[in-house]
């Protein structure tokens, strides 16, 4: 049975996805949740901020847990498991009906601007998971073509899929972030050597999360 912080988190999460953080109130987050009142709400968290930060630290943790798990995958080609990784998130997108998006997109951003420990928080998990892409390209040793720099690459690939899932939740498209996830998948090749990169190519997922019914408004995960 889920406890009742949760049902909150959750109900804050849809609603800061939805309209964004500055715009909702703790009033909106008691209604969304049924709660009977603020004394309620101060029961779990001690102020808006507060909650503000749980729900990020959530999403993080459901995407390190869900996402760069894969990255991390020791017994998967390097390369592949950046594939994976890719696919996992165009999955995602399919899944939540092309409503969500990733920890970091448009509502990462806009409580970044709205708080200086939301943006440090931010920050330090844009770090993490560029390090982990860095790491894995790395490990590809000479596979990646000589003058790639891992870094550049890393960050190069956050900020496709970080635009591409922003311009699926406008479009509300799942072709948009298929379309976008092979194109980077051939620029990536593009930085192999040749044959390197022949696992990310070929057609991989959309077609079989287009049959799986989309959770339209679930939250970021």
């Amino acid at each position: 049975m889920r406890d009742r912080k949760s049902e909150i988190l959750d109900a804050a999460a849809r609603l800061i996805a939805r309209q964004g953080y500055k715009q909702t109130s703790i009033d909106d987050v008691i209604a969304a949740a049924g709660l009977c009142g603020k004394s309620h709400f101060y029961h779990h968290f001690k102020s808006k901020e507060q909650l503000g930060h749980e729900v990020l630290n959530r999403s993080f943790e459901r995407f390190g847990d869900r996402g760069l798990a894969i990255l991390r995958e020791p017994l998967i080609d390097p390369i592949e498991r950046l594939n994976l990784f890719i696919d996992s998130i165009v999955i995602g997108q399919a899944e939540q009906g092309c409503a969500g998006g990733s920890p970091f997109c448009g509502v990462a951003a806009e409580m970044a601007d709205a708080c200086e420990g939301f943006r440090v928080r931010i920050d330090a998990v844009f770090d993490r998971w560029c390090e982990q892409i860095r790491s894995l390209l790395v490990e590809s040793g000479d596979r990646v073509r000589e003058g790639v720099d891992p870094g550049r690459l890393a960050r190069f690939v956050i900020a496709t899929l970080e635009g591409a899932v922003l311009m699926t939740r406008v479009t509300r498209e799942i072709t948009v972030m298929q379309g976008i996830a092979d194109d980077l998948k051939r620029f990536i090749a593009m930085n192999l050597r040749d044959g390197a990169g022949e696992a990310l190519r070929g057609p991989r997922i959309v077609d079989a999360a287009r049959r799986e019914p989309a959770r339209a408004g679930a939250v970021v995960s």
